[in-house]
C-alpha cells in the first residue's frame, strides 16, 4: 500500500506543473506544456491552457481538457520596477503559482501507476491537492475507486473518500488488489488509459 501512496503523491504533484514553475518529478529536466489554445489574462495573473492539454516531463505525462494556472502578484515594489509599457507582453509582474485547476478528464500516467479523475486542484498555501469526480487509481492489476482523493504533499498522506450520494459507490471507496501480480512492479507495459474525449 506504501508504493500506491507514493504514486498518489507524484499525480498530485504533477498538478504543480506550469511554465518556469515547478518540477512534477525531480530531477527530470524540462516540462513540456502542449494545448489547443493558451489565454493569458494578465489582470488575474492566469494562464489557461485548453483542449487535449498536455504536460510532459520524463517519463511522466498529464493530460486535462483545460489546465488553469493562477500565480500571485508580485510585491508592489518588485511589480513597479517591471512595470509593463503599453502593449508588453503579459506575465511581467507575476510571481510564484498559487494555485492550479485541471478540469475535464485528468489523467495522470507514470512508469508505474495511472491516476484518473474529473477535476484536480492544487493549493500551494495549503501544499495540498484535491482530485474530484470518478477518482480511479490503477496499478498493474490493482485498482482503488472513490470520489475524492485529499493528499497533504508535507506530510505525504492521502486520504480516499466516497460520496455516499455518488451513482454507483455505494458510499464506499473500493480497492482491488494483486499482492503477488507482478505487473503491479512493471506497470510501464500496461497500455495508456482511453482518451475519454468525445
Amino acid at each position: 500500500m506504501k508504493r500506491l501512496t507514493a504514486g498518489l503523491l507524484l499525480a498530485a504533484a504533477m498538478l504543480t506543473a506550469a511554465p518556469a514553475a515547478a518540477q512534477f518529478a525531480s530531477g527530470r529536466g524540462p516540462i513540456d506544456i502542449t494545448a489547443n489554445e493558451l489565454e493569458l489574462i494578465d489582470s488575474q495573473h492566469l494562464a489557461i491552457w485548453r483542449g487535449e492539454v498536455e504536460a510532459l516531463q520524463g517519463q511522466d505525462r498529464m493530460r486535462s481538457d483545460v489546465l488553469n494556472i493562477y500565480f500571485a502578484g508580485k510585491p508592489a515594489d518588485a511589480a513597479s520596477k517591471t512595470a509593463p509599457a503599453s502593449g508588453a507582453a503579459p506575465g511581467r509582474d507575476w510571481g510564484k503559482v498559487q494555485r492550479v485547476v485541471a478540469e475535464g478528464n485528468v489523467f495522470f500516467i507514470s512508469p508505474n501507476q495511472t491516476a484518473r479523475g474529473d477535476h484536480g486542484v492544487y493549493e500551494q498555501g495549503s501544499n495540498t491537492t484535491t482530485i474530484t469526480g470518478d477518482v480511479v487509481i490503477v496499478q498493474g492489476k490493482s485498482v482503488v475507486h472513490g470520489n475524492k482523493l485529499l493528499i497533504d504533499m508535507t506530510t505525504n498522506h492521502a486520504t480516499m473518500v466516497a460520496d455516499p450520494h455518488a451513482p454507483g459507490t455505494h458510499g464506499r471507496v473500493r480497492g482491488i488488489f494483486y499482492p503477488n501480480d507482478s505487473t503491479t512492479t512493471d506497470a510501464a507495459t500496461q497500455p495508456a488509459p482511453p482518451n475519454r474525449r468525445p
